[in-house]
């Protein structure tokens, strides 16, 4: 490896595997984007750690890269930095962690580093050091970029959720305006009702941007996010439905839900540590 003063943008590219993405976009507009560019776009980077090594991952993510990722947020290019665990995931699962990076503009997702970070935060640290540790303790199986439809409350991540419940939701093309629209006028509401019951803490409907194409499982994630293990399995909207939508009948709203998605795999995320504007 060939060492420089600073990290460059193509090496943090390799990291992550994503600056290349707003390009694509660019050229590539959806049909979700009729009402203008999204305003937060997430990167989710899964990674595969060996049971004798998550000590040293954890190591890895919370000493060398939260420090450079809280430089990146001081600089204003990203909004936050999540790192979960994949709970019940083993050996024979693609993944086990999961990092949730935020940006605000797609300018900074074009541009997601100064090239002068990692010297900055790790003056006496080569970057063959930091390269190497991190390729050690795991595996990045894959990225994807989504961006964000809407949230519950409307201004999330003051508080990370201590668990989230993720849900990957098969959309077939020709509905994916509808569920959207669904989503958001029907059941948004209802989750806002169930935060301030304290339930839950929070909601959320991403959309993938990348990968995509007509054979990729899942097109839409949902997250419904809890302060307290125990609240996963007590998680009813039934009652708040009712006091959002006193019309509407909950079992009919639930069979045009069932209608419109698919929920193909739900997952469990333990939230290990964070970053945050």
């Amino acid at each position: 490896m060939i060492m420089k003063k600073y990290i460059s943008h193509q090496k943090i590219a390799e990291l992550f595997i994503f600056s290349f993405w707003i390009l694509i976009i660019a050229i590539s507009p959806s049909a979700t984007f009729s009402q203008g560019m999204p305003s937060l776009f997430v990167v989710a980077d899964f990674m595969k750690v060996k049971p004798e090594n998550h000590s040293k991952y954890l190591e890895v993510e919370q000493e060398l890269w939260k420090p450079m990722h809280q430089e990146r947020i001081n600089q204003g290019i990203i909004v936050g930095w999540y790192l979960y665990a994949v709970e019940f995931a083993g050996t024979s699962d693609e993944y086990n962690y999961v990092i949730i990076t935020l940006y605000d503009n797609s300018m900074t997702l074009a541009n997601p580093w100064q090239p002068e970070i990692p010297q900055n935060v790790h003056p006496g640290m080569k970057l063959e050091e930091i390269m190497n540790r991190t390729y050690e303790s795991r595996t990045h199986v894959k990225s994807e970029l989504l961006f964000s439809v809407a949230t519950a409350p409307e201004i999330p991540l003051e508080k990370p959720a201590a668990y989230m419940q993720v849900n990957y939701m098969k959309v077939e093309p020709d509905l994916q305006s509808e569920y959207e629209q669904w989503e958001s006028e029907i059941w948004m509401p209802i989750h806002n009702e169930s935060i301030r019951s304290g339930r839950t803490t929070g909601w959320g409907l991403w959309s993938s941007l990348f990968p995509r194409g007509a054979d990729r499982p899942y097109q839409y994630i949902t997250l419904n996010a809890f302060s307290e293990f125990s609240y996963i399995f007590e998680l009813d909207f039934s009652k708040p439905f009712n006091n959002v939508h006193p019309e509407k009948d909950f079992s009919e709203a639930q069979k045009k839900t069932r209608q419109l998605r698919k929920i193909v795999r739900t997952e469990l995320w333990d939230l290990i540590d964070y970053a945050i504007r």
